[in-house]
């Protein structure tokens, strides 16, 4: 059997796509920082619900150490925002090259897996196997004239 040039470049895209679907959990956690907006949620059972715009932006920023916050805020049209009173302390965990967000508030705790992460899309699952797609935000801009 031969390999044609065809063949091989086919080789060479899936080794490739396949060698760079996986990013470190060091990569994952600095992605991770910054602003993001809910896109979808999927329930266990399949069932999803899109958002074409939300209100609410949650705000990670975790430090070096593993450990940070989350906050929702609020943006307004001057580019500034506005921060809620809610906000979970998050502490990193890595289990089998997993990043395990372990949030606690003075109520509750509870945990949340990075399914996937890239610069503009977030995706994370719950133990109640609830699925939240994030696309990365960007403020909205005027056009003055």
């Amino acid at each position: 059997m031969t390999i044609t040039k065809r063949h091989s470049i086919y080789l060479f895209l899936a080794l490739f796509v396949i060698g760079c679907t996986h990013i470190s959990p060091e990569k994952q956690v600095a992605l991770l920082n910054g602003y993001w907006e809910i896109a979808q949620i999927e329930n266990s059972h399949g069932s999803t619900k899109e958002y074409s715009i939300s209100q609410n932006i949650d705000f990670f920023e975790i430090t070096q150490e593993g450990k940070g916050v989350r906050k929702k805020v609020q943006p307004d049209l001057n580019g500034n925002f506005t921060t809620s009173q809610s906000s979970q302390n998050i502490d990193i965990e890595v289990r089998e090259n997993t990043v395990v967000l372990k949030y606690s508030t003075e109520f509750d705790t509870w945990e949340e897996e990075i399914i996937s992460i890239s610069a503009i899309q977030l995706i994370l699952k719950n133990k109640d196997n609830y699925i939240y797609t994030y696309r990365r935000y960007e403020p909205l801009t005027l056009n003055e004239g």
